[in-house]
Order: structure tokens, then C-alpha cells, then sequence
């Protein structure tokens, strides 16, 4: 009797509670139908809010599931926004080209980056006017090169990054002055005669505090400019990737950098242009318009190369050809390198918000299983197939518009981290911003909206067309047929979907293991180095060699040093001095070839370990007045010689130089190869020279070998070189262990999200394994009392919920290996040192994933086994 009250108390308790909003439709007018439209879509929000009210633990769980999946996905769409899809901060961007040319480049190129072997970016200064006062289908064209200024506020000197540019820049780009003006042509007349200045934004705020500044005076190099205003917040550079704090006309080209004289060297290539095309003008009309004026000047430019042969000329003039694209974005030297790692973390970030919603959508089948008697009552009311879809519909789109709204809370945070990450030591020279824009909120609202359509149409097909009288009398019907299936296809999902995320996980950790594994050619431990620039500091050429010999000698004294050694050409900074060497009497093959050519101190390979193999190092005594000598690697030996005892006592030239030594560098030793530009890189041909027999002064990068702990002598060496002269900038001293670090940041970051997305897929697969078997195993409790009480033992009960879960990962990881396999390959060119097969890496996450689908399928198992059978049959 009392069992059959409390029956009909809950049933009464469910229509009274849970009155189906749909059926009041009915009592209103069918001549409003937006009217009532509005009114049952609020009706079902309300519901939708009542219901999560009554559970909280799944719409926490929902909603931080959801919450974690959109924010990671919102905050690697905005760095891959940034880098790749986002025009310039400019007026009309639509309107900006990028120039480049085909054809041969006889002289020095100051490459960052972004070439290909049929394309270069890269001008002359004599090209650049050329092209900007000749054509007739450009509205502007500017000019911009980046480069390091010393700067000294008052009695505070300090480095900062900086862009030379024509006069006509900020004016073409469109850019407006937050404070005071910009650059404009008649600040970029006669060479040296515009001693001005603009300032970023950025720089000003973070320096100066945004006081005013136009009209004040600083130091750059150790000469005065005015300062004329400041740029408008959030742009940086016409080249993305590039984040100058100060910007100087072209004319002041020679007093900032005063080792080359640019603007007259039609053999150096130096500029990268950016043009606007004229209004009704496409780039492809540009593009034919120009070339013919552009095969006239490298028709003039030849006449200046010392190498004037006939297939010099065919290379140089006959294929030269002007390329015009679309410049909204700018042209980057970076965005080539980040395309790939971005679209691989990208995908990641999409499987895992598919696999979030396989999660929601095993939870709301779980969920919905609870509701059979709920909906059950809803159909006998009178609800149809529609209200009923619409009501989990409305359910599932609140939970994802929560879930987008916390996850673009946690965006920013992720966005900061991330950006943090890379940056690294310089977080100011970072080109990304934590900012999320309306695309990527549009974007993120719209996986919102789609993963919230799918994963709330699960448990709507499970109540399709139901059997009202068996759900009525008991709650049943749910555990078996094609809601079990569909519950079991998830839990193969998910089990699957990390295991993907985990094998590219273990492949991006073994390659950065690897890369850091691998051995440069010299000895990394207890190693300082900084960069030194006396011109910075305003030293003119003619006195920069003696005060970096002076800085040297000075370092060497200081206590725990044990080596210093300097070079213009450091290894592992991504940076390469290279040029075309010959070695007479050798052959043909060896008359012209490209060989790194550093200038080095005295004891610059024993401060980095470079083993000597044959022949000397320098010493003392190799002097501007002395023997000109050089020093080649074993890669340089043994394609000349043979061997690298062969190749002592043979001279090395240089062919074009009429400025080098009569008789070339007599080669006196060879050492070990070492991994110049990246440790990924093999050893290229290199050929030493000594410092001191340079034919002008160049920066230097010291290193410093310490007997104590390197970051104890940091001090010290500051002090060493602040004795020698208080003007000198010494900046961002690192280990060389740090730098190497540095220049691994890519690798790094990308293994640390694959690293995060795996754990993070892993945990949502180990929940939602866990949910859907502890309802399955609930729905199972009379199954399995029958089966107890048959004389089936505990661990019998055990052994068969572990057996079915062993089946569906066995099955998600027979599917998915092949899939990964075959998804590995894009990984290729990101990878290091492991094949995209690597089984080790394969056999660690099927253990990791099988292990985790175990432990979430213990304590179901173990509620299982303890199940008492007479309860069990009496509860039913």
C-alpha cells in the first residue's frame, strides 16, 4: 500500500514539476504566431534552466568540459588569426601589394627570412627609387628594413629594436600620429641631414609612461634626434612579425648604421617594398605594368657587377621577373615557419572540441536515460516528437552558450600564457597579442552552435517514438538495443580521439628530446654570451676594434673566467654570414663555392670546445700585420681535400673581393664540424678568419667560459665591461644552454600543447568512460543479482565489466593506429629525430589509454561486484 502512494506521489510530483511548457500553445490564438513561437521558446529556456538547477554536478561538469575545449580552441585560433589571416592595422589594406623578384642577386642580401629558391624580398636602395618615382600604377610605395639602435634617455642607455624606413611610410600605409607626427618625405631627404624619430606606441607607454615627448631629444648611437611623435596604438610594422620600438628615415641609413654605406651600394640588398596600387588598378595589371621597368633597372644594376658574363647576364637580367601580390596581411619572413606548427595545433584543438561534444553527449545520454519515466509521461500528456526534440535541443544550447561564455572568460588567460611561453626572455619582441577579436568570437560562437546541435540531438533520437506503456511501468529498455550501441560508440570515440591526440603528444616530446639531445659541435655548459656593438654606444668606425680588443682583455681577467672568445657570426641564433670562397689548384668544382665566413677572436673556438683535428688554432700572434690565415671545418676538408690533414698549407680566396689579401688565407687548422644556424641543421662549409684581420670593424657576440656557475658571473662581467666604458650596452646575457632553449621556443610550445590536449582528452575520455559504464552497470543490477545469485563470483563480475571495456578500446585502438599512421605524415617536416611511426611512441599511448579506460571501468566494476543479490531482485 505505502509503495503504491509513494508510486503516485512521484507521479504526480513529475506532472506537477515537469508540466510540459508545449501544451499551453494550445490556449493561445492562431493568429499570433511569432507571438507564440517566442512565448514556447521561452517556455523551454525556462525549463532548460530549471532542469540544470536540479542537477548541478552535470552541468558544472558539462559546462567546464565545454568551458576548457572553447577557450584552448578560441585562444590557438587567435594566434593562427594573427599570424596567417588578419590583415595590417592600416587604411585600406585591401589596396597594400608585396613585391618580390626572380632572377639572380650578385652581392649581400640581408635575408630574415621568408625567401624561396625562385622568389626574393629583398632590394637595393637604387632599385627601390627606381620602382617608387618610374611607375605608373602605384599610388606609394615604402620602404622599411629592421635593425638594433643604442638609446639613451637622459643618463640611461639601453637597446632597442627598431625599423628604418622612407619618409613616404606611415603617409602610404595610412597610419595616424597618437601623439605629436610622423614621418613624412621631407624628413627623408639628403643623407644625414633627418635627425628624427617616431616612437611605437608600446614603447611609449612601457618607457616613458605616455608623458610628452614630441620635441624632446634622445640618443641614438650616440647621436642626438628629435622625436616627433608617436605612432597610433596597435600597429607595429608593415612586415608582421617585426615589433620596432623606434622608427628613423632611410637617409639617417649611415649614421645608425655606419659599417655599410646602403645607399649606395647597388650590390646590397637590403629593403623589403610594400606598395599601394592606384584606384581601378588589380595587381596583375601592376604586375605587367612594371616588369618592363624593372628588366631596365637590373639592366643598369649589371653594369655594376664585377661578374659580367654572359650567363651572369642571362641569370641577372634575361629571367629576372617582378612578382606583385596581395599585401593586405603584409609580407612576414615568420609566416611560413609558423603556418605548419599553428594548422597542427589548430587541428588538435578541433579533435578535441569533437571530442568534447562526444563527452557532453554520452553525459547527456546518461543523463537522459534517468529522464525515461520524465518524457515517458510527457508523450502520454499529449507532447509530440517535435516539442520534445526542441525541449533537449534548448537544454543542450544552453549548456553550450554557458560553456562559450566561461571558455572566452578562460581565453584571454590561455592567450596570455601561451604568448608568455613563446616569447620566452623577451616578451616586448612578441608579434601576438591577448586580445580576441569579433572573428574569432564569431568563430568560436559558431563551433559553439554546431557542437551544441549535435551532441543535443543524441539523446533526443533515444527518445524518439517510444514504448509508453514498458516505460511507464518501469525503468528499463535503456541499457540494451541502439542506445547501448550509441553509448558504446562513444566510448570508442573517445578512447580514440586521444589516442590520436596522445601519439602526436609522444612524437612532438621525443622530437624537442631529441633536439635537445643533440650534439651542436661544442661544449654548452658554463657559457655566457651577450651581444657587444660599440657603435651603438657612438663610436666611430675607425675606434671600434681597439675598444672590443679592450673589452676582451678586460673579461679575460675577471676571476672564474676561463676562456673569452668573440665572433660576428653567432651559432644557434638562427642568423648565417655566408659568401662564395675558392681554393686554386683544386679543380673546377672548387673554384666557386658558399662557405660560412665568421670572423672570430684569438680563443674564440677553445672558449666554445670546438676540437682542433689537424693543423693550429689562432693565436696572439695572427694580427692585422701578420700572415693572413684561416681556419676551415672538416665538412670544408674533406669536399676539397679529402681529409682534413690535407688540407693544411693550401690558400682559400675569395673570388669578386679585389679588397682581400693578394695571396688569400693560408689554411693553419681544422676543426670539428658544428650546427651553426638551428641544432636542427647540419654542418655547413665554414671557414674561420681572425678578428683582427677583418677589413672593417663588425658587432660581436662574446662568450664568456666560466669555472664557476655561469649565472653568478653575470654580475662581473657587466662590471668588467662598465669599467671599460659606462656607455657600453650590454643586454640580455644568457647561458648558451638558455639560447639553445630560445631557439627551440617553436618546438617547445608546440609540444607543450600537443602535451596539454593529450592530458586534457585523456581526462574527458576517462569521464566519460566512467559515466556511461556506471550507468550501464546500474541499468545491468538485475542481470547481474541473477547472475550472482547462480553462483557467479565477484571477481567473475569483475572480469566481465573489464572484458567489455578491453573489447571497445581494443576495437577504437585497431581503428585508430591505422588513422594516425596515415595523419602522422603532415607531421613530417615538424618532426626530429623520430619517425612518424615511431613505435615506441605508438606502444606508450595505447598503454596510456588502456590503462586509463581500466581505471575508469574499476569502480563500476567494483559497485558491480557488490551488488547483493536478493536486493537487486527485490528492487526490481
Amino acid at each position: 500500500m505505502n509503495s503504491v502512494r509513494r508510486r503516485g506521489m512521484e507521479e504526480k510530483r513529475i506532472f506537477n514539476t515537469l508540466r510540459w511548457p508545449g501544451l499551453a500553445l494550445r490556449m493561445h490564438s492562431p493568429h499570433c504566431p511569432s507571438r507564440r513561437d517566442m512565448h514556447a521558446i521561452l517556455s523551454d529556456i525556462r525549463f532548460a534552466l530549471r532542469q540544470l538547477r536540479r542537477a548541478p554536478g552535470f552541468a558544472v561538469t558539462a559546462v567546464l568540459t565545454l568551458a576548457l575545449a572553447i577557450g584552448a580552441n578560441s585562444a590557438i585560433f587567435t594566434l593562427l588569426h594573427q599570424a596567417l589571416l588578419r590583415a595590417l592595422p592600416v587604411q585600406n589594406p585591401a589596396q597594400l601589394v608585396v613585391l618580390s623578384f626572380a632572377g639572380g642577386a650578385s652581392g649581400h642580401v640581408h635575408d630574415e627570412g621568408g625567401d624561396t629558391p625562385d622568389r626574393m624580398h629583398y632590394f637595393t636602395y637604387a632599385d627601390y627609387t627606381e620602382l617608387r618615382d618610374r611607375n605608373a600604377v602605384l599610388s606609394g610605395l615604402a620602404a622599411s628594413e629592421p635593425l638594433t639602435l643604442g638609446v639613451k634617455w637622459g643618463e640611461q642607455a639601453e637597446q632597442a629594436s627598431a625599423e628604418i624606413v622612407s619618409g613616404n611610410y606611415f603617409q602610404m600605409l595610412g597610419v595616424q600620429a597618437a601623439a605629436g607626427r610622423l614621418l613624412e618625405m621631407s624628413d627623408d631627404t639628403a643623407p644625414g641631414a633627418n635627425s628624427v624619430a617616431v616612437l611605437s606606441f608600446d614603447y611609449w607607454k612601457r618607457r616613458l609612461g605616455e608623458t610628452p615627448v614630441a620635441g624632446k631629444t634622445l640618443l641614438i648611437n650616440g647621436h642626438p634626434f628629435t622625436v616627433l611623435g608617436v605612432a597610433a596604438p596597435g600597429f607595429h610594422s608593415i612586415v608582421w612579425g617585426r615589433t620596432p620600438e623606434i622608427w628613423v628615415p632611410l637617409s639617417m641609413q649611415k649614421t645608425v648604421e655606419p659599417d655599410w654605406d646602403y645607399l649606395t651600394d647597388r650590390s646590397n640588398y637590403w629593403l623589403t617594398l610594400t606598395g599601394r596600387l592606384k584606384p581601378g588598378v588589380t595587381a596583375v595589371q601592376a604586375e605587367a605594368a612594371m616588369n618592363p621597368l624593372f628588366h631596365a633597372i637590373r639592366l643598369e644594376d649589371f653594369q655594376f657587377l664585377r661578374n659580367r658574363s654572359a650567363a651572369e647576364h642571362k641569370s641577372f637580367v634575361d629571367r629576372s621577373h617582378l612578382h606583385i601580390d596581395d599585401g593586405a596581411r603584409g609580407f612576414s619572413p615568420m609566416r611560413d615557419e609558423l603556418r605548419t606548427p599553428l594548422t597542427i595545433v589548430m587541428s588538435m584543438v578541433l579533435l578535441v572540441v569533437v571530442m568534447t561534444g562526444v563527452n557532453v553527449a554520452s553525459l547527456l545520454l546518461v543523463r537522459a536515460a534517468t529522464r525515461v519515466r520524465e518524457f515517458s509521461m510527457r508523450y502520454a500528456l499529449g507532447a509530440t516528437n517535435t516539442q520534445v526534440v526542441r525541449q533537449l535541443l534548448a537544454e543542450g544550447l544552453l549548456l553550450s552558450l554557458l560553456g562559450a561564455l566561461v571558455g572566452l572568460l578562460l581565453a584571454p588567460q590561455v592567450l596570455r600564457a601561451l604568448i608568455a611561453w613563446m616569447a620566452g626572455r623577451t616578451p616586448e619582441a612578441s608579434p601576438f597579442t591577448a586580445e580576441i577579436d569579433w572573428t574569432v568570437m564569431a568563430f568560436a560562437g559558431g563551433v559553439t552552435l554546431f557542437v551544441g546541435l549535435i551532441f543535443s540531438l543524441a539523446p533526443a533520437l533515444q527518445f524518439w517514438n517510444p514504448r509508453l506503456a514498458e516505460s511507464l511501468k518501469q525503468q528499463v529498455g535503456t541499457g540494451t538495443g541502439a542506445a547501448l550501441r550509441f553509448r558504446k560508440t562513444c566510448v570508442m570515440l573517445q578512447i580514440g580521439f586521444s589516442l590520436l591526440l596522445l601519439i602526436g603528444a609522444g612524437l612532438f616530446v621525443r622530437t624537442v628530446q631529441n633536439l635537445k639531445a643533440t650534439n651542436p659541435g661544442f661544449a654548452t655548459d658554463h657559457v655566457l654570451s651577450f651581444d657587444l656593438t660599440p657603435e651603438l654606444a657612438g663610436y666611430p668606425e675607425a675606434e671600434v676594434p681597439a675598444v672590443e680588443k679592450q673589452v676582451l682583455d678586460a673579461l679575460a681577467v675577471v676571476p672564474g673566467v676561463k676562456f673569452v672568445g668573440a665572433t660576428n657570426d653567432a651559432d644557434l641564433v638562427g642568423n648565417g654570414v655566408s659568401g662564395d670562397v675558392s681554393v686554386p689548384g683544386m679543380g673546377p668544382k672548387n673554384d666557386d663555392f658558399d662557405s660560412e665566413l665568421p670572423w672570430v677572436s684569438d680563443s674564440y673556438l677553445q672558449t666554445l670546445g670546438v676540437p682542433l683535428l689537424a693543423g693550429r688554432y689562432f693565436n696572439s700572434g695572427d694580427t692585422a700585420s701578420s700572415d693572413h690565415v684561416v681556419i676551415v671545418n672538416e665538412k670544408f676538408a674533406k669536399r676539397v681535400f679529402g681529409s682534413a690533414a690535407a688540407a693544411l698549407g693550401h690558400h682559400m680566396t675569395r673570388p669578386f673581393k679585389p679588397g682581400d689579401p693578394a695571396g688569400g688565407w693560408n689554411i693553419v687548422g681544422v676543426v670539428g664540424d658544428v650546427r651553426h644556424e638551428t641544432v636542427r641543421d647540419n654542418p655547413t662549409v665554414t671557414a674561420y678568419r681572425p678578428f683582427l684581420q677583418a677589413d672593417r670593424p663588425d658587432s660581436l657576440t662574446i662568450y664568456v667560459r666560466t669555472w664557476q656557475s655561469p649565472d653568478t658571473a653575470s654580475a662581473s662581467i657587466r662590471e668588467a665591461v662598465r669599467r671599460v666604458d659606462s656607455r657600453l650596452i650590454v643586454e640580455d646575457i644568457a647561458t648558451l644552454d638558455t639560447r639553445i632553449d630560445d631557439s627551440l621556443s617553436n618546438e617547445r610550445a608546440i609540444a607543450l600543447l600537443a602535451a596539454s590536449f593529450g592530458i586534457l582528452a585523456v581526462v574527458m575520455a576517462g569521464i566519460g568512460v566512467y559515466g556511461i559504464l556506471a550507468y550501464t552497470t546500474a541499468q545491468r543490477t538485475r542481470e547481474i543479482g541473477i547472475r550472482m545469485a547462480l553462483g557467479a563470483r565477484r571477481g567473475t563480475v569483475v572480469g566481465l565489466i573489464l572484458r567489455e571495456v578491453l573489447i571497445l578500446a581494443g576495437i577504437a585502438i585497431v581503428v585508430t593506429v591505422p588513422l594516425a599512421l596515415l595523419a602522422s605524415r603532415a607531421l613530417r617536416s615538424q618532426l626530429y629525430g623520430v619517425s612518424a611511426s615511431d613505435a615506441a611512441v605508438y606502444s606508450l599511448a595505447v598503454l596510456v589509454i588502456g590503462g586509463v579506460a581500466l581505471l575508469a571501468a574499476l569502480l563500476p566494476a567494483r559497485r558491480a561486484a557488490s551488488i547483493e543479490p536478493s536486493r537487486a531482485l527485490r528492487n526490481e
